[in-house]
């Protein structure tokens, strides 16, 4: 699977809003800075954000963005839903009768293991631990 710019974008927007988790609202003008992702492109994500229930929005010139949940309870797997959908890899994976080879397939184990890899990775790394990697580095 090919990660879409929205989704490495918001990973970083939802890092950005963690680091403030226990200060108050993140401005959206500050993760542009901070982040280097278009405004405009940013305001897009940060609402499929809160249809996804990672964010809420707070009104008003203290307002901004917050998280919905700790970052330690907040995974990559998460912010991918939100921004691209299902975790699967192919169709048949999540709808076995869309193929009518899925009893006789010998690939479909294969694509089925480098599924369950890549949840494993995604539902194992919070935004918490990111930005806690991210801290080490600077």
């Amino acid at each position: 699977m090919k990660l879409t710019t929205k989704c490495r974008y918001g990973i970083r927007a939802v890092m950005e809003i963690a680091r403030n988790y226990q200060k108050g609202p993140t401005k959206r003008k500050d993760i542009v800075e901070v982040q280097t992702i278009s405004d405009s492109f940013l305001e897009n994500i940060l609402i499929d954000l809160k249809h996804g229930g990672i964010i809420e929005s707070i009104r008003g010139a203290k307002g901004g963005f917050i998280l919905k949940r700790s970052p330690s309870q907040i995974t990559a797997a998460d912010v991918f839903v939100a921004l691209q959908g299902p975790l699967s890899l192919i169709e048949c994976l999540e709808n076995p009768k869309v193929c009518d080879r899925n009893e006789k397939c010998v690939v479909r184990s294969m694509w089925q293991d480098m599924q369950d890899a890549q949840e494993k990775v995604l539902k194992e790394t919070t935004i918490e631990s990111l930005v806690k990697k991210e801290d080490a580095k600077i």
